[in-house]
């Protein structure tokens, strides 16, 4: 019985330590959704109909990048920067291009 409690109150340690850190910034996740919104922009049938709606391919790997993020990238992030310089670590996205903010003025 002493034993059990033992494992329990270091499972329970664990979790803590990694439930500290879900809401990091997602870098894997991340990554992976501006690849497929860059695929969609390109073949709108291939990327959005068949691998995100018909095969559920993208929406899999997307939850496989977020257990990534949340058992490995978040808690190094976590631990290894924002504790230490107080400030949050943001994942930057790509700035647009000068084809695409065009096409984002033109209201299409």
């Amino acid at each position: 019985m002493k034993k059990n409690t033992c494992s329990l109150v270091v499972a329970a340690l664990a979790l803590s330590c990694l439930a500290s850190c879900n809401s990091g910034p997602k870098r894997l996740a991340r990554s992976f959704d501006g690849w497929v919104n860059d695929q969609y922009s390109q073949d709108s049938i291939v990327h959005g109909l068949l691998l995100q709606d018909i095969f559920p391919v993208y929406p899999i790997v997307s939850f496989v990048a977020t257990i990534g993020d949340v058992l490995i990238v978040n808690p190094y992030y976590f631990w290894s920067k924002d504790v230490w310089e107080g400030t949050g670590t943001a994942y930057t996205y790509a700035q647009a291009g000068a084809a695409e903010r065009s096409v984002a003025g033109s209201g299409l």
